[in-house]
């Protein structure tokens, strides 16, 4: 009997990482499972384009982001009319949610046609829970959040895993889906960019999520230390619990610390590794801490906090920082743990495999919120004729106004 293998159309796109302070872009072919890194250019922002996390000035971002993709065209001879975008979203709603559902004729074989209306079952039941927590934190309603990102973590039928579910017989099925979520207000704005660019959103991908995907780790707590707010990432179980967003980082410190002393905020910003400003310090990371504190406390409920953490961003060099983390009071807000944190640091080497036409030399200069966005993308192309992908897109566009995913 002779099998035909469906063939994977080669994607060339742009990534672009728009972080308060730096502009993030990279031009790549995906193209027989192997991502080909065409060229990577990053450019410094004025910091005066956003302020608590809102972009205040959209024609000079629009403008930067221009000259960058016009930098990359150049560069490749190659026209990017397609474009995956990471935003710093301050309202990034992110969970994960286990749904169980029993099958009216267990003897019969699984259509693709009853998989879709299991999928849409199970996801109306997972967007209704979530519709429920949009509004009780952020206090929006569904008709004000936009679904980015829908993804099936496994499945396992009559208690086993499985990867394959069609044409074969079974009672129970228990699906793990993880949404995102962001503002709609936020969505048009983004929309916005891409309209004045003349590009098309392949898609929203937010790298929190992005970065957990990298780590074998099956339990990992992971802090992102932004200039403007921190995330904090829970894996348990090798599944996603959630992101949550803490308005509150390096900043607010220097901020504190410029008001008590004449340096300068690039004096202060060099001199944080040190022993330097430790009052200030110690003050602001007691404000921290309570944010930190409630934010895993929210995201954990009655599950164990992972021993193992890895630590990012442009804050993540900052060594005070881990000395207070690895004395962090868990009890104090009812998290239940394991003992003494263990940092953990990304294998290189996972990223040297990967990037198998590019000179090792290249490979450090692109920094880890670009390689865990090319990833992602990478496994997006691969299963964009995966069946069961498939099959929870025409589910969700069924229930829920959505345009990527």
């Amino acid at each position: 009997m002779a099998f035909t293998k469906k063939q994977i159309t080669a994607k060339t796109l742009c990534i672009i990482d728009i972080g308060s302070y730096k502009l993030r872009v990279c031009g790549a072919n995906f193209k027989n499972g192997e991502i080909h890194i065409l060229w990577y250019h990053e450019k410094r922002q004025d910091i005066s384009y956003f302020a608590n996390n809102e972009c205040l000035n959209l024609p000079w971002l629009c403008e930067n982001i221009s000259e960058a993709i016009k930098k990359l065209e150049q560069s490749s001879d190659l026209v990017f009319d397609n474009i995956i975008i990471n935003y710093p979203f301050w309202e990034l709603f992110l969970w994960c949610k286990s749904i169980n559902y029993k099958r009216d004729s267990a003897h019969r074989d699984l259509t693709t046609q009853e998989l879709e209306k299991i999928l849409s079952s199970t996801e109306k039941l997972c967007l209704d829970a979530l519709s429920d927590e949009c509004e009780r934190l952020y206090g929006m309603d569904a008709s004000q959040m936009q679904i980015i990102l829908s993804r099936i973590n496994n499945i396992s039928i009559d208690g086993h895993l499985c990867d394959k579910v069609i044409w074969k017989q079974w009672s129970q099925i228990k699906i793990s889906l993880l949404n995102a979520f962001i503002p709609s207000h936020k969505y048009k704005l983004i929309s916005q960019i891409w309209t004045v660019l003349q590009k098309n959103i392949y898609r929203i991908l937010p790298s929190e999520y992005c970065m957990t995907k990298i780590f074998p780790d099956k339990n990992l707590l992971i802090i992102n230390l932004w200039a403007t707010q921190t995330s904090v990432s829970v894996k348990r179980d090798g599944e996603l619990l959630g992101i949550s967003k803490i308005p509150i980082w390096i900043n607010d410190l220097v901020n504190k610390i410029s008001k008590n002393s004449d340096d300068t905020k690039a004096h202060i910003i060099n001199s944080l590794k040190f022993d330097d400003y430790l009052d200030e310090k110690v003050s602001f990371v007691k404000i921290w801490w309570d944010a930190l504190g409630m934010s895993l406390s929210e995201l954990l409920g009655r599950k164990t906090c992972p021993k193992k953490i890895y630590i990012w961003g442009g804050g993540s060099n900052n060594e005070f920082i881990k000395k207070y983390i690895e004395h962090f009071d868990f009890a104090r807000y009812g998290i239940k743990s394991l003992g003494k944190s263990e940092f953990i640091h990304e294998d290189i080497s996972s990223i040297i495999s990967k990037m198998k036409n590019i000179k090792i030399e290249e490979i450090h200069k692109i920094p880890l919120e670009i390689y865990v966005l090319l990833e992602e993308v990478h496994t997006i192309i691969s299963r964009e004729w995966d069946i069961l992908s498939s099959s929870l897109k025409k589910a969700i566009k069924k229930l829920w106004y959505i345009s990527n995913i």
